[in-house]
């Protein structure tokens, strides 16, 4: 394991547990969260695909449709598809 040193304001020291454990656990949370909103940014601006984006912030599309749905999104699908037998080779395409 690498030792890192930050440098955190003071409010945000005093309020870290002291064990080890409960601080990476924090810093996992948080760097989770971090690459999650910044996935949705993401697919705001039409960068990529709400697949795409959950590969990029490290979560199954599975985890990032709820995310998506909160944050007032909903994944764009082309209207077409609706009236047409999909095949699934095509379906592997979507």
């Amino acid at each position: 394991m690498k030792i890192t040193t930050l440098q955190l304001p003071d409010y945000l020291a005093e309020t870290l547990p002291v064990e080890d454990s409960s601080v990476c656990e924090i810093l996992k949370l948080g760097l989770k969260q971090f690459r999650i909103e910044r996935a949705i940014k993401r697919y705001k601006r039409g960068g990529a695909s709400l697949a795409k984006v959950a590969e990029l912030a490290g979560i199954s599309i599975r985890e990032m449709i709820p995310i998506a749905y909160a944050h007032g999104l909903e994944p764009k699908c082309d209207e077409s598809l609706f009236e047409s037998v999909i095949t699934p080779k095509m379906a592997v395409n979507l």
